[in-house]
């Protein structure tokens, strides 16, 4: 049975005073990469009221990915897009849809999410973000280790262009390949970052461009914002 519109309220009502129920209703994403960072990504915006997903990813789930992305041990052999519309449909009514192939150029949505594990990917994204007139909200997560970096572009000026480019040379990498020494608990916290950016960008709240944490030494926890 459809949901109706008071019980989609009912069931987002302990958050309605920090979002807007119905504009992420009327919300939609794409998703490049469904690894550790957008596996988890995906689920808590789902769980959010987000209300169209996308996601583009050629690889299937491996054992190794067990461990640290949101995808079961029966999953391993799935392409992951498919597992995570399994996945996702238990836990939310998030209109998803995976395609089993690499990003190119295909159309973007209003918002698009990249944490792919090479550079050459987020070229290609971004490429194409700048030239789709509908593609507005530009997120990029990074990780390694017990570090992480969120990006958030949210316009496609000079300036917001400048500085995001600046992070696309080879020297910029990610801190370490996503598939090299990841831990849940460090996805969990870029995931979170995403969700969050995400309700700024539906509330139209400000948020830095930059965000970087680091939890090596959990007494020496650091977490810092850039904005030029």
């Amino acid at each position: 049975m459809k949901e109706t519109k008071e019980q989609r309220l009912q069931r987002f009502i302990r958050q309605s005073g920090l979002v807007s129920t119905e504009r992420l209703r009327k919300s939609s994403i794409t998703l490049i990469g469904t690894g550790s960072v957008n596996s988890f990504a995906g689920l808590v915006l789902s769980k959010m009221g987000a209300g169209k997903i996308k996601a583009y990813d050629d690889d299937g789930v491996a054992a190794h990915n067990i461990a640290a992305q949101f995808f079961r041990k029966d999953d391993v052999g799935q392409f992951k897009t498919d597992a995570l519309y399994e996945i996702l449909r238990e836990f939310s009514d998030v209109n998803f849809q995976g395609y089993n192939k690499k990003y190119t150029n295909q159309y973007l949505t209003e918002t698009v999410i990249v944490a792919p594990d090479n550079m050459p990917t987020r070229k290609i994204v971004w490429k194409q973000f700048l030239k789709q007139k509908q593609a507005k909200y530009f997120i990029d997560a990074r990780m390694g280790r017990e570090l992480g970096i969120l990006y958030t572009i949210r316009d496609k000026s000079k300036k917001s262009r400048e500085f995001y480019e600046a992070t696309l040379h080879d020297g910029a990498k990610d801190p370490l390949p996503c598939t090299e020494r990841t831990i849940i608990y460090n996805v969990l916290m870029i995931a979170s970052l995403i969700s969050r950016a995400y309700k700024a960008i539906i509330q139209k709240e400000d948020i830095p461009k930059e965000m970087i944490f680091n939890m090596t030494r959990m007494d020496e926890f650091s977490f810092m914002v850039r904005d030029e």
